[in-house]
């Protein structure tokens, strides 16, 4: 063995990267139910998601067409569809009610007034789905439909700066995101995930593998660490009334002991996920902490919200585990879903189909799923495949948008640079072998 070989081999003491974060409480607490009740209607959840995003959809929609038709109609704004003048061109703020999944659906808008059926061939350029507050522009026709000329869009949110491009003597930062464990209490920990552990924390590989996973700042984990259909029947208590389930123990043990090993090195943010031990409803709660209590013993260990929103040394984050990517799909024709989740960020809404398919807490001041602020990197969780892209948008807005495969699958995490926004996965196998793939910019 010669003397490089030696020194790839040989153990150093490294020391993990350190990084500011920021729970971001303005816009987590949004998210944060703090007293349950469901007296209310779902009904306005519509009506104030409208409000939050009217004004906005109406300034782009008047300086997009107020003095853009060429034949001299200058097109007027209409309060209300109750208010649409036959015959004369104007545009209405409204929100789509019926999904577009055939040819013979029909689009109608409505607002707190009425509705009217969308017609037009334009409107098959477009995606619809549920709960999306636009700006159209038509006309009503001698048949009491409005004939769409042409649809506006809130657009992309404003964006806080950020410290893209910006690297001190430490080298590059990364993020490490994760999704789709699916532990069950049938399998113990695979080889992909204990070559998982052993990586974050240092333990495999060479010197130049062990320093470059030094650089990983942080874990977030999108939800389903534990396998679908985890319950199991409880025989042990008799129960007067209710469902007397629960879930099994192993799986979220076998879980507590990673967390564990993770959190003494590293920084873990646990969202749940559609199989996890949380409320079923948007926004998912965090999971309880009692449930992991050897990881719970650590300040590294945070249980926080799906949706979830956090600021890593200046670079936000805004995720989810899955859901929201997942029943848009289920309503559209021809588009993937990584051009679903792009079009979320325009849209200003990231769950646009809660509550009608997707169920949600019944929300009366405020709707949490709107985007006010646009996020640096924005990921979907447990997702079939690994596809990124990076959007760019005026005044040098960029977000980079991840769909993140199951682990339990693929193999597959995936590293963000914060500095670059270039996105690395990771891929670990059953035969001892690390995939490192190229970063995608």
């Amino acid at each position: 063995m010669n003397q490089s070989q030696q020194d790839s081999l040989s153990p150093c003491v490294l020391d993990r990267v350190e990084v500011k974060y920021d729970e971001l409480p303005d816009l987590r607490d949004e998210l944060i139910i703090k007293e349950r009740t469901y007296r209310q209607q779902y009904a306005n959840m519509y009506y104030v998601r409208l409000m939050q995003l009217r004004q906005t959809v109406f300034e782009i929609a008047r300086a997009r067409w107020e003095n853009s038709m060429d034949d001299g109609d200058k097109p007027y704004h209409v309060d209300k569809i109750l208010d649409v003048k036959p015959g004369r061109r104007g545009f209405v703020i409204t929100s789509p009610r019926d999904k577009y999944c055939s040819e013979e659906d029909v689009i109608n808008i409505e607002d707190e007034s009425g509705r009217i059926r969308l017609v037009g061939d334009i409107i098959k350029e477009w995606v619809w789905v549920t709960g999306l507050v636009v700006a159209i522009l038509g006309r009503d026709n001698s048949v009491g439909a409005f004939e769409v000329m042409d649809v506006c869009l809130p657009g992309l949110p404003p964006q806080l700066p950020s410290k893209l491009m910006e690297t001190d003597d430490s080298g590059p930062r990364y993020v490490a995101l994760l999704s789709g464990m699916n532990l069950d209490k049938d399998s113990s920990p695979s080889l992909k995930s204990q070559m998982l552990i052993d990586y974050l924390t240092g333990e495999l590989g060479t010197i130049t593998d062990q320093t470059f996973s030094s650089k990983v700042s942080r874990l977030i984990i999108a939800g389903n660490v534990l396998k679908e259909g985890q319950i199991i029947e409880d025989t042990n208590r008799t129960r007067k009334s209710g469902n007397s389930s629960g879930y099994d123990n192993e799986p979220i043990q076998e879980f507590d002991n990673i967390l564990e090993t993770l959190c003494s090195t590293l920084s873990v943010d646990l969202m749940p996920g559609n199989s996890d031990p949380a409320n079923f409803t948007l926004p998912q709660q965090p999971i309880q902490k009692n449930l992991f209590p050897k990881a719970s013993k650590y300040p590294t260990f945070s249980n926080v919200t799906n949706p979830y929103w956090g600021d890593v040394d200046g670079t936000v984050f805004l995720g989810t585990s899955g859901q929201t990517i997942d029943d848009i799909y289920k309503y559209v024709h021809g588009h993937n879903r990584l051009e679903i989740a792009e079009k979320t960020l325009y849209w200003r809404h990231i769950a646009p189909t809660a509550p009608d398919t997707l169920w949600c807490y019944p929300f009366i001041e405020l709707d949490p799923f709107v985007l006010t602020r646009l996020p640096h990197v924005y990921f979907i969780g447990n997702q079939k495949e690994y596809a990124t892209s990076l959007i760019e948008g005026p005044d040098g807005r960029k977000t980079r948008v991840i769909l993140l495969p199951s682990f339990a699958e693929t193999g597959t995490i995936v590293l963000v640079n914060l500095s670059t926004l270039e996105c690395q996965p990771m891929s670990f196998s059953s035969d001892f072998q690390i995939f490192d793939h190229m970063p995608t910019r």
